[in-house]
């Protein structure tokens, strides 16, 4: 339930940001171009779709990648502490961890040293915050560390895969 709620006050918000921009862009359309209130509404209630749905993506990896380490470490931690961890994460990797990336790729240099930094920030950051949650600091730290890998597995991949493609 907690999943539904979240994605529900994210397409809220959404939507809103989209509706506010539409209006005051169609407000200075004029003739045929102007659209009505109802298509501002259904064209922003479409728009706001998309973001939702990339956010919800993401989350349930999350969830899912934190479920498997649970599982494979019998950690017996309950699914609704793992749906507020995953939440958490998702906040940490769209406003801090990027900063954090940024600095230490300036830092370091792009080398294969910056991620293994970077993993140990993320190890921590997800520590903590599995620590702000409520959960002990076994399963902070197991849980923490299994999603950094799962999180740098995928960016290895894609950077892989955009190697190839560049090869081509």
């Amino acid at each position: 339930m907690p999943i539904l709620q979240t994605l529900f006050i994210l397409y809220i918000v959404t939507f809103l940001l989209m509706f506010i921009f539409i209006y005051r862009s169609n407000r200075q359309e004029t003739g045929e171009e102007n659209m009505g209130l109802i298509m501002v509404t259904m064209v922003s209630a479409l728009l706001a779709l998309a973001p939702t749905v990339l956010f919800a993506i993401i989350l349930f990896a999350l969830v899912g990648s934190a479920n498997v380490v649970d599982t494979m470490f019998s950690l017996h931690v309950d699914i609704t502490d793992i749906i507020f961890f995953s939440i958490g994460v998702l906040i940490y990797l769209f406003t801090i961890d990027s900063i954090i990336e940024a600095i230490v790729k300036y830092l370091v240099g792009k080398t294969s040293f910056d991620h293994a930094i970077i993993l140990l920030t993320r190890v921590g950051a997800f520590y903590f915050i599995g620590l702000l949650i409520g959960l002990d600091q076994t399963s902070c730290i197991v849980i923490g560390g299994g999603v950094a890998i799962f999180i740098l597995a995928l960016e290895l991949l894609f950077k892989l895969r955009e190697n190839n493609r560049k090869e081509k």
